[in-house]
């Protein structure tokens, strides 16, 4: 099967705020330094003990193993390496998971498995799996009108519009063009992506919005009587070992729509939840069906499905400038792919000198990537 390149896919908004902004910093757009330094971990011991089940899952730290242990073969996986830190693809850190074990790990000469990545869109999907634990919790359904938990939108030309349109990207509504640098150049985000009107009929139009996933954070936040971020630790973050920061923008908003920091390492975490079909360690995270239904092809021709892009054998997590998590459940194999990134300012509140830095990929063609990693499988 041939899959679509992904790298054609991203958020144009973003484009239009980071031009501005590096300008503005005085900062290149791109990096040419790809020296690597290179590690394969080896078959040790750190702590994880295999459940009843026979899964083993990361305890603090991850069990690390040699490749050909889990089914992996070493030479293929430089291959992947090889191509991933090509000249002028600007990647950090590469990590791959099989069957719950850390067995291999790149990074970029300046960078090691301690540094910050950033999700740009990525977080979407992290987005929607809180809206699975909403539904594991009964506090929200997805054909639930977002009306029913956000008032701005509870009647008017936006009554009918539910989670589900959101979710699947076809709201029937348009960017808010008000700011020239979208809603990443907006003081309040939530405000901005509230104040749009349904052009076309709800359910029908596939358009990537992120005014549509800040939404969703509105709704999780009415829904619990919590911010996102308070949600997303107590419910998800906390149970997998997963600790970062989400930003917001300068009103308190949970940037629901992009931007989670953490290390290449723990984004993994969230990848192995989604290949064990929601479950860690024997607790239900996020509903199986819900995870199913997520990641099975609805709209965009049958490449996305709910806020998680869908591609065959194998579904994804994908932000701005090359930002993946890529998940194959019938290997139990995850890869992450993450590029150069820069964090500005003090804080994670998107204000002032305070925002994102990333450098565009190059020629990094998500598809042949995907294509490497599979044929590192070793077949029994």
């Amino acid at each position: 099967m041939i899959l679509p390149s992904i790298r054609n896919k991203n958020e144009w908004l973003h484009r239009l705020a980071l031009i501005a902004l590096a300008t503005a910093a005085g900062c290149s757009a791109d990096k040419s330094d790809d020296t690597t330094h290179t590690h394969n971990t080896h078959d040790e011991d750190s702590g994880n003990d295999a459940s009843d089940t026979g899964l083993i899952w990361p305890a603090e730290e991850w069990r690390e193993g040699e490749p050909e242990a889990y089914g992996m073969d070493s030479d293929a996986l430089e291959e992947l390496a090889d191509y991933a830190f090509r000249p002028r693809f600007n990647t950090q850190s590469v990590v791959v998971i099989k069957d719950g074990v850390l067995i291999a790990e790149w990074y970029a000469e300046d960078t090691d498995q301690d540094t910050e990545v950033t999700s740009w869109s990525a977080a979407k999907s992290i987005t929607s799996a809180l809206i699975g634990v909403g539904i594991r919790d009964a506090m929200l359904n997805l054909d639930d009108t977002v009306g029913s938990y956000v008032s701005h939108w509870s009647n008017g030309d936006n009554a009918e519009v539910t989670i589900r349109h959101l979710l699947e990207m076809r709201s029937g509504m348009d960017p808010n063009d008000s700011n020239q640098y979208g809603v990443y150049g907006a003081t309040n985000q939530l405000a901005y992506s509230l104040d749009r009107t349904v052009t076309t009929e709800p359910g029908q139009t596939f358009q990537y919005v992120n005014e549509d996933s800040m939404v969703l954070g509105e709704v999780l936040s009415q829904a619990y009587g919590a911010t996102a971020d308070e949600v997303a630790k107590t419910e998800i973050f906390d149970i997998i070992g997963m600790d970062g920061n989400w930003w917001t923008d300068a009103s308190g908003n949970v940037l629901t729509y992009c931007c989670y920091d953490t290390t290449a390492r723990s984004f993994a975490r969230f990848g192995l939840l989604y290949s064990r079909g929601g479950e860690w360690d024997g607790q239900q995270v996020v509903p199986a069906a819900y995870v199913d239904e997520s990641t099975t092809g609805i709209s965009y021709y049958g490449y996305y499905g709910l806020h998680w892009w869908t591609y065959g054998e194998v579904y994804a997590a994908i932000g701005y400038h090359g930002q993946y998590i890529f998940v194959n459940p019938a290997n139990d194999l995850v890869v992450a792919r993450f590029g150069r990134y820069t964090r500005h300012g003090s804080e994670y509140a998107r204000q002032g000198d305070n925002y994102h830095e990333t450098y565009g990929e190059g020629n990094f063609d998500s598809t042949e990537f995907q294509s490497l990693f599979l044929a590192a499988v070793i077949e029994p």
